[in-house]
């Protein structure tokens, strides 16, 4: 009987470590996981802007026009959850700069993504602090006069 249980449990054993080799043929190698990308397959990232406004020009236009009167009437309407209208305000306040950032220069880009993301915040339902606004402006217009924009 002893002989038997000793056959036995041999015959287990190879047939775990059968199983065990059967398991790793379908688990993947560090070395196959890692694949190389395919560089035609990846993503094409377009630039922010056309390059169309010098520094000069995009400050002539976001400080020329009424967006900016539109911006400053708007700032503390960022620091509560917005309501439909101010959703809708906000929401032409963020299109509105993201056209100038499409012709713009990248100093201005920055500049402008900082006006914009309270706006964007409190579309996504973040309060954000008016200050931020006031501050963004106040810094890109300091720009503006150290390019020689005369406002």
């Amino acid at each position: 009987m002893g002989a038997a249980a000793l056959v036995s449990c041999a015959l287990l054993l190879s047939g775990c470590a059968a199983l065990e080799d059967m398991a790793n043929d379908f688990m993947p190698s560090g070395e196959e996981v890692q694949q190389q990308a395919d560089p035609s397959e990846q993503a094409v990232q377009a630039p922010i802007s056309t390059g169309e406004y010098d520094l000069v020009e995009a400050c002539n236009t976001f400080f020329k026009g009424p967006l900016v009167q539109s911006i400053t009437g708007l700032s503390q309407a960022v620091a509560a959850p917005l309501n439909e209208e101010y959703t809708g305000l906000a929401s032409g306040v963020s299109k509105s700069i993201g056209l100038i950032i499409g012709k713009a220069d990248e100093v201005s880009i920055a500049h402008l993504e900082a006006v914009r993301a309270p706006f964007d915040q409190a579309l996504d339902g973040t309060i954000a602090r008016p200050t931020a606004v006031q501050k963004a402006i106040k810094d890109y217009r300091d720009t503006c006069t150290e390019a020689g924009w005369k406002g």
